[in-house]
């Protein structure tokens, strides 16, 4: 008799979709959100939320290792009655459905005033999401060995940026800190958006080996997005100033306009339309992880046809908001309910597996 083992993500390939699944179209106006809400070297906030993630990132760890590498909704389900976990399913599904599809939405705008002013968002969006959904329905291990290759991509456009290295000067910096913002708390919350996407580790956890050595790859991927956004905010910073920089909408592709190459004419454009990468990664792993949701909630509906009703319906619901800025205000109020989530949900774990301890160690005394 042949038994069937089931393949498991390698770590290394978990590190890379935590990096991609939090790396976005975020990254573009990062520079100017630091310094419109924080001021002078609001780069800083870098490290500050790093620090935070970490944080969360340390409570997701504790659900596994409490656990036992058991999975989410295996705890609930032990926990909890139908009539509170079955609403908190349905919360956490179309939350992550409406994050993922906000996020390809948006990228879609921006790639259309940029590239394609003429051609309907309608239609590139539409295009974005059959590729989106191509790649949830591979699951979860095609969708990790194909990361792979999107972060190979997506790293070598970095180092292009040492190009321009001979334009920072650290007097734009400043020696001042946290001067001239506006409101620390709104760039808080939308700094953290930059960070959202480490979180989607709490639904992998049947996914991956059956030991504590993989859950340090969440730090090292979480690491690696910093690392980038903290190197890029920063030669921003030295390119241009404070000043500047809070009145350019998109920092990073102003500053890679200044590279001129012979067989490139507009080169921001070109590296920007790399950018699909990261958001058909990060699009997929929120639709997975809602039909991971929807799969336990409404067992009797296809995994497929869930992904397609979820991308459906979530793509007539961002239809609603027609401008970018409506776009980035609804994705404000989802990085809100997802900062609750990203803490609450991992602390209520916690809190029930300490309590099903209690009830084992009552049981057997």
């Amino acid at each position: 008799m042949i038994t069937l083992v089931q393949e498991k993500l390698h770590r290394l390939h978990i590190a890379l979709l935590v990096f991609n699944t939090q790396t976005g179209v975020v990254v573009l106006t990062l520079p100017r959100t630091t310094a419109k809400y924080f001021g002078t070297n609001g780069w800083v906030t870098l490290l500050i939320t790093f620090l935070i993630v970490t944080i969360d990132i340390m409570l997701i760890t504790w659900v596994y290792k409490l656990g036992h590498g058991a999975s989410v909704f295996d705890i609930l389900q032990s926990s909890l009655p139908r009539v509170i976990y079955y609403p908190l399913y349905f919360f956490l599904g179309c939350l992550f459905s409406m994050i993922g599809c906000l996020v390809t939405k948006q990228y879609v705008m921006i790639y259309q005033m940029l590239i394609f002013p003429s051609t309907s968002d309608v239609l590139l969006k539409l295009v974005v999401d059959i590729l989106v959904f191509l790649l949830v329905i591979k699951g979860l291990y095609t969708m990790s060995k194909a990361n792979v290759f999107f972060v190979v991509f997506l790293v070598l456009q970095f180092p292009i940026a040492v190009y321009l290295l001979p334009n920072f000067d650290f007097v734009r910096l400043t020696p001042f800190l946290f001067q001239g913002g506006s409101d620390m708390r709104e760039g808080f919350i939308r700094v953290f958006g930059a960070y959202m996407g480490y979180e989607l580790v709490l639904f992998i956890f049947p996914y991956t080996e059956k030991n504590n050595n993989w859950l340090k790859y969440i730090h090292l991927g979480n690491g690696f997005t910093s690392l980038i956004y903290l190197l890029i905010t920063l030669e921003c910073y030295g390119f241009f100033n404070v000043n500047e920089l809070v009145h350019l909408a998109f920092p990073i592709l102003d500053m890679y306009a200044y590279i001129s190459l012979a067989f490139i004419e507009r080169m921001q454009n070109f590296l920007y339309s790399f950018f699909i990468l990261s958001i058909l990664l990060t699009g997929a792993m929120y639709y997975w992880t809602s039909q991971e949701v929807f799969s336990k909630a409404l067992p009797w509906l296809p995994g497929k046809l869930t992904v397609f009703l979820t991308m459906v319906i979530t793509m007539f619901i961002t239809y609603i908001p027609k401008t970018l800025i409506e776009v980035e205000n609804w994705f404000r109020t989802a990085t809100i309910i997802e900062i609750f989530v990203s803490f609450g949900l991992p602390l209520l774990l916690i809190l029930l597996l300490f309590i099903q301890r209690g009830r084992e160690k009552s049981e057997t005394a």
